[in-house]
């Protein structure tokens, strides 16, 4: 193996090594969102669930939920 075919294959591999840093800082990023999600939404379940049990009227509980996914619609823009 010649240094030029060395030197091509080293090229390659910093390039693929490039590509998966910014594969794998994107997928962090999203990450990061989908667990902020997570936390909004389990919280909903149980701020919904509570209502319920204390007798909370419907349409103040569709109010919650709908307020809520306003504002995970808004982030996710």
């Amino acid at each position: 193996m010649t240094n030029d075919e060395l030197i091509e294959r080293l090229g390659q591999a910093q390039q693929k090594v490039m590509s998966l840093t910014v594969a794998k800082r994107l997928l962090e990023k999203r990450l990061e969102k989908i667990e902020e999600r997570a936390e909004v939404l389990e919280e909903l379940v149980m701020d919904v669930a509570a209502d319920l049990a204390d007798g909370v009227a419907a349409y103040k509980i569709d109010y919650r939920i709908g307020k809520v996914m306003q504002r995970l619609e808004f982030e996710d823009e």
